[in-house]
């Protein structure tokens, strides 16, 4: 189950919830692809004792919808980003005023 983030924070990004939940399964499986390879690649290590294999160990589901709040990860639907990713100046700009407003 989705607890933090949820899906009612994921929406502003994606557009509504039928579409975030499959932006947070697409990512999920991506990031489960990964883990699964970057596992394989490096069993013999993990087994030895060489590697830590805490690294191989997270929920895919919660790490793509932080993912996708965070705006590490920008949602294409209909071949147009949902949310237009920004740029870094824009980035810096955004936190410039975020700090002045404290």
């Amino acid at each position: 189950m989705l607890s933090k983030p949820n899906v009612k924070e994921i929406m502003p990004k994606v557009g509504n919830r039928y579409q975030s939940v499959l932006a947070i399964s697409k990512r999920a499986r991506a990031l489960e692809a990964q883990r699964l390879k970057k596992y394989s690649e490096n069993k013999d290590k993990i087994k030895e004792g060489k590697e830590d294999y805490s690294e191989y160990v997270f929920d895919a589901v919660d790490r793509a919808a932080k993912e996708i709040v965070d705006g590490k990860v920008y949602i294409k639907i209909n071949g147009q980003y949902s949310v237009t990713p920004e740029s870094e100046l824009e980035k810096e700009i955004r936190e410039v005023q975020e700090a002045n407003k404290e």
